[in-house]
């Protein structure tokens, strides 16, 4: 997951130069459901009586047509339960036996096979991932070499990509390691260094087990996980077209639900299961120790290595563990992996200590429901301590504000996601800071580790280099953040857009003016002039139709969060990112023009000058779009 939905395109309708809200939105929100007494041995009616009060207040609200939710406890499930539409369309009910698409809840599951692997002794989580996937070669440098323990946190360095993901056609999706060869995304980052979340880091992890186990990767998850369990109703790789009791994902769009493109994943193992509630309270079941018509998953102890934190940026601040991440609860250790997008908003909650767990989906990419229904439960059952934040003096806090982006995706399209999904932290008047993707104030309570100041749960952490410079961020969910300087910020990019698109638009309108004036004086001009100033004309018009094309080509995918583009460019988007390449090489002929005329001086001064300008601004250009990752082709 980055577990919030593909909205990188909503900036278009918007038009906005300011980062987008993201999940921690949903804290202000909420809504107390019962103000009954706790009940920490989480007793089945008084579970039944909260789940339903919650869902009733909070389907409509938080746009999903219907959800299902089940809860396990000490080896059983005490409540599986469907609420609202899985099918508007056809007024087909949501039951705990709807399939749903898991999303990366996916990845829990992958990193349990990785985790089966090393119990068996067929894998080590510190080798190089590489050492088990003869002839495959990553993209770059492959040193330091990426492992098996931080694709599974994480922390590969691996980068992302969203578009061309997706296909109509199931077989040509199940070619897992032939999709990988062709399509990795290069290093971002060395690994070990950052958080960044990736689809394809972890389905690497998959190709992993697919090639140890020598298995198709559905095969083994089928065999080995899914099987035992007795998940008879899930799959990786089974067929969505025309399965009735496949619930419809939908998305919210302008006050109402659009059914979501439907199709395959060739990064199968980070977003593919299909699944149901009342199977999901089994994995549920195995992954706490299991019972007697259940078999654990794992061995104890491989359970609590999986389940051990082993990257953080502090240690105070949240952590991850294997295919799971750190929700800091006061007093008790809680463990979440959520899934979104493509019409599906879900959450797997683990408390290991109490044997507890619960899974929600709903058949909408609203990403709200999910973390209000995980604190209201904390707070109904398992409520914490409170603790007032008791903040520590920083001496320069002013060194955390400034603008932060996503790591995930860098190419082309992609690129535009993270420019236009920028954040910003302020510093305010009481010290405390003001983060946009994570509204409330938040205040240090330890060295680089803030508190929301309205919900001692929530925590962020810092990371800074050696001059003592913040270098990126984590949290307040399984989100990881770089610290951008000023000038791979949107605003930079919007002057230099600006400033391009004023000059290229001067070249028509300034020689439109000057061959009304020589024709209206009845003076002719120079024939290499006359060419140069077509030629410039047509670069310019050419450069100004990419800038403006971009919003205008983007547009009509805005209203699915993008999620089309996931089955590859159209011919219209891919012909627009040819343009800068075209007018690249139309501005090299026209340099060499402008020597010429420079030479001969057969032309006005002020045209030369001009005409100069507007060369160096096409020269310029492609470094331009190079800088912002715009220039090339897109597949």
């Amino acid at each position: 997951m980055k577990s919030r939905p593909a909205t990188w395109l909503t900036w278009l309708l918007l038009g906005v130069i300011a980062a987008i809200p993201v999940e921690g939105a949903v804290k202000a929100a909420v809504a107390p459901v019962a103000s009954e007494p706790h009940a920490a041995d989480l007793d089945k009616h008084e579970l039944m009586k909260f789940m339903n009060q919650f869902m009733a207040s909070s389907i409509g609200r938080f746009h999903a047509p219907g959800a299902s939710v089940v809860v396990v406890k000490e080896g059983a499930v005490i409540l599986e339960k469907g609420y609202g539409y899985a099918d508007l369309k056809r007024r087909i009910s949501f039951t705990p036996n709807t399939r749903f698409r898991a999303k990366s809840v996916s990845k829990t599951f992958t990193a349990t096979a990785v985790m089966q692997l090393m119990e068996d002794g067929q894998i080590a989580l510190d080798a190089p991932v590489t050492s088990y996937l003869r002839g495959f070669t990553l993209p770059g440098s492959n040193d330091p070499p990426i492992t098996l323990a931080q694709l599974l946190t994480q922390t590969s360095g691996i980068g992302d990509r969203a578009v061309g993901t997706m296909t109509s056609d199931r077989t040509d999706a199940s070619n897992l390691r032939r999709y990988l060869q062709a399509h990795m995304p290069p290093r971002i980052a060395g690994p070990g260094k950052i958080f960044s979340y990736t689809d394809h880091g972890i389905s690497l992890a998959g190709l992993t087990v697919e090639e140890v186990s020598r298995l198709p990767f559905a095969r083994y998850m089928q065999e080995r996980i899914l099987g035992p369990l007795g998940m008879t109703q899930s799959a990786f790789d089974p067929p969505l077209e025309g399965q009735p009791d496949l619930a419809v994902g939908y998305q919210y769009v302008s006050g109402s639900y659009r059914p979501a493109p439907v199709g395959y994943f060739y990064v199968a193992p980070a977003v593919s299961l299909v699944t149901s509630g009342t199977d999901m309270g089994h994995f549920l079941v195995g992954m706490l120790g299991g019972s007697a018509d259940t078999p654990p998953i794992l061995r104890p102890e491989t359970v609590r290595l999986m389940e051990s934190r082993h990257f953080a940026l502090q240690p105070d601040g949240p952590g991850v563990a294997y295919g799971l991440y750190e929700w800091p609860e006061i007093g008790e250790r809680v463990l979440v992996h959520g899934g979104l997008g493509h019409g599906f908003s879900n959450l797997l909650v683990l408390l290991p200590d109490r044997r507890v767990g619960f899974f929600v989906d709903t058949n909408s990419d609203e990403p709200e429901l999910r973390y209000a229904l995980l604190r209201a439960f904390m707070d109904r059952f398992y409520p914490g301590q409170s603790r007032a934040p008791r903040p520590i003096a920083d001496r320069d806090p002013e060194r955390f504000a400034g603008v932060y982006s996503d790591y995930r995706y860098e190419g082309r399209i992609e690129a535009l996601k993270e420019l236009f999904d920028q954040g910003a932290i302020s510093v305010n008047g009481d010290r405390t800071l003001s983060i946009s993707w994570a509204p409330g104030r938040w205040i240090e309570v330890e060295p680089r580790v803030f508190q929301d100041v309205d919900d001692p749960n929530q925590r962020m952490s810092f990371q800074t280099d050696a001059s003592g410079q913040v270098t990126q961020a984590y949290g307040p969910h399984d989100d990881g953040y770089r610290k951008v300087p000023w000038y791979r910020s949107l605003l930079a990019y919007a002057l230099g857009v600006l400033l391009f698109a004023l000059l290229f638009l001067s070249t028509p309108i300034t020689w439109l003016g000057s061959a009304l004036w020589q024709r209206r004086r009845k003076r002719t001009e120079p024939r290499m002039a006359k060419a140069a100033k077509s030629l410039a004309t047509l670069m310019s018009i050419l450069n100004v139709a990419f800038l403006v094309g971009i919003p205008v080509l983007l547009l009509p995918y805005a209203g699915l969060n993008g999620t089309q583009l996931d089955f590859g460019s159209p011919a219209s988007i891919q012909v627009l990112f040819a343009v800068p390449l075209a007018t690249t090489a139309l501005t090299v002929i026209l340099a060499a023009g402008v020597v010429m005329l420079m030479w001969k001086k057969t032309w006005s001064r002020s045209g030369r000058i001009h005409l100069a300008a507007i060369v160096i601004g096409g020269l310029l250009f492609p470094g331009f779009l190079s800088f912002w990752n715009l220039l090339g082709l897109v597949g």
